[in-house]
């Protein structure tokens, strides 16, 4: 296909600059990129940056085209630019040999920063710093491959393979247009499938029959492409992938897989449209019968994702969570089997390999106790929140934000206790008891378990406001447990 005008040489190079610069990189990205051309080309190999970066170049500049902004202003390319870029670079003549050369080349090996060699596939993922950034460049050789069986990783051959023939082995048409980076024709695009075109028209399209079959978890990258692009899969593709899932294929990928490419679309900023259309094609089904994706799931994926995201919850979030960006991952996917039992969750869990810690975890938030949780509403007298508190005490803070996610629109009564919970987890973050452990077993109280209720009780009081200060914590201690240890 001919190449539009406005993706000359010329426009190429100013919107990858204005992308750099965007991610903190500056010039020198492209000058790195032009420095592994010139190891390339010195080599005698070609060398092509491939996949995800060119297509979403080349939407950049449509969505900055006067012509082509609007049709294409929804299509998410470059959004978070506080992040860093991973790019993918293609080798004519093998990664290893021209990997091993630009480590030992003199400008560029004071920029590597981590190097590894993945010899079975023929890839090396190799970490620069540029301007202090991170840059990930993924080198691959040049590569045919074949599925012995469906599902299962293929079987690779990185001897003779040409660019032409290591496109036809790629996901979708829009992921195989290439830039050469080797100096004599830099940011030459090459497009031997229709991808330019199918940028043009907008349209997910696999490139043979059997890509369904070959390598199922295509299928979700297919709904990712179409979200986060504002694409829509084609017709005939949307029609292999139907009859891919009613063949069972998904059957073929092991739970771990599966796993990897849900963990991914739960990276992205609006996760529930995702799994929206995952569950109108059938393939969370597909995975197990009884998952679904409904207005429920919805509600909650959308609540959890706006919590995490404001500000003044990070430290809730921080004190809840060692690792705030997994808890919110493992949030996301209560979020995603919330309706599900206890049986259907045990056998979701074992078919994605989620592992017991993980089933647990969900457990924990997915069947909060709920006759515990009216008791605290019956029991909730006034201002009479000490006692409340300490029952609070008894349920992991996690499991508690949980439950605010499931009963955020409910009738006046329960958004009051709401408000309590909130309240009460705020000042368990923000109001720590002066006495720790030590103190306490310092007064000769400390026995087994006794140290952590009466800490818990303290914190308790702390968050109803009945202690002020070490003075008023030193005086309950004495008061409720001295005095009983001196009649003893």
């Amino acid at each position: 296909m001919t190449v539009p005008g406005f993706f000359g040489k010329y426009s190429l190079e100013k919107s990858i600059k204005k992308i750099f610069y965007d991610y903190g990189y500056g010039v020198s990205a492209l000058n790195l990129i032009e420095s592994i051309g010139a190891v390339s080309e010195k080599l005698g190999f070609k060398s092509f940056l491939i996949g995800g970066f060119p297509r979403d170049v080349l939407i950049y500049i449509l969505k900055s085209h006067a012509e082509s902004a609007g049709y294409y202003k929804s299509s998410k390319v470059f959004n978070d630019c506080s992040g860093f870029l991973d790019l993918d670079v293609a080798v004519e003549g093998g990664s290893e040999k021209l990997v091993s050369a630009v480590k030992n080349d003199k400008n560029l090996k004071s920029l590597l920063n981590s190097l590894n060699m993945h010899e079975r596939f023929g890839t090396a993922l190799a970490e620069f710093y540029v301007s202090g950034k991170p840059l990930k460049i993924d080198f691959a050789s040049l590569r045919t491959e074949i599925y012995i069986k469906s599902g299962m990783l293929p079987e690779v051959n990185t001897s003779s393979a040409t660019l032409e023939k290591d496109i036809a082995r790629r996901d979708f048409t829009v992921n195989t247009v290439a830039f050469s980076v080797n100096p004599s024709n830099f940011l030459e695009i090459t497009s031997y499938s229709s991808g330019i075109e199918d940028i043009l028209n907008k349209k997910i399209k696999i490139l043979h029959e059997l890509s369904f079959i070959d390598d199922p978890t295509r299928i979700f990258r297919a709904v990712r492409f179409e979200k986060r692009l504002d694409f829509h899969i084609d017709r005939g593709t949307l029609k292999l992938l139907k009859e891919a899932l009613a063949q069972k294929a998904l059957d073929n990928v092991s739970g771990k897989r599966i796993t990897a490419e849900l963990y991914i679309l739960l990276k992205e900023k609006n996760p529930e449209i995702y799994f929206e259309r995952l569950d109108k094609l059938s393939v969370l089904s597909s995975i197990n019968p009884n998952l679904r994706f409904l207005k429920k799931n919805r509600i909650i994926i959308k609540r959890i994702n706006r919590y995490f995201g404001e500000a003044k919850n990070f430290k809730i979030l921080n004190e809840i969570f060692k690792n705030t960006h997994e808890g919110k991952k493992l949030f996301y996917l209560a979020g995603i089997f919330y309706g599900l039992n206890g049986n259907e969750l045990k056998e979701v869990s074992e078919r994605l390999r989620l592992g017991k810690p993980v089933e647990e975890y969900l457990k924990k938030l997915l069947f909060i106790d709920r006759d515990e949780i009216d008791s605290l509403k019956n029991d909730y007298k006034g201002d009479n929140a000490v006692g409340l508190y300490k029952n609070f005490n008894k349920i992991e803070g996690k499991s508690l934000l949980f439950y605010l996610f499931q009963h955020e629109d409910e009738k006046k009564a329960d958004l009051i206790f709401r408000k309590i919970v909130v309240r009460y987890l705020e000042k368990s973050v923000s109001e720590k008891p002066f006495l720790n452990g030590g103190d306490i077993k310092a007064m000769g109280i400390c026995e087994g378990p006794v140290c952590g209720i009466i800490l818990n009780e303290i914190k308790s009081l702390k968050a109803a406001g009945k202690l002020k200060n070490k003075a008023d914590e030193i005086k309950y201690v004495e008061s409720q447990y001295l005095k009983n240890i001196k009649k003893n």
